[in-house]
């Protein structure tokens, strides 16, 4: 398996500035860059159990990367960090 992994920290997000300073946490997504499916997640920090669900459908489901791509994430919510790292695994910033 050719695997990618892309972070992003928590604490760069919309949410994570509104939390306030000193928020802290990372979030990654570990992909099989041939199928263009996700095959892991984690997330460290506050308020990150609500990813999880969205990860695991995502794996479980082995929803492609490129529709995920068009499931948009609440702003400014912490699942904007999905985003980030969707953008990461295309090749966009």
């Amino acid at each position: 398996m050719d695997v990618r992994t892309a972070r992003y920290d928590i604490g760069a997000t919309a949410a994570g500035a509104l939390a306030g300073k000193g928020v802290h946490g990372s979030a990654q997504l570990v992909s099989d860059a041939d199928r263009r499916l996700l095959v892991g997640a984690t997330f460290v920090g506050p308020g990150v159990g609500g990813l999880l669900h969205a990860a695991t459908i995502a794996i479980v489901g082995q929803v492609p990367i490129d529709t995920l791509w068009h499931a948009a994430p609440a702003f400014p919510t912490l699942s904007e960090v999905l985003l980030r790292l969707l953008e990461s695994e295309r090749g966009v910033s």
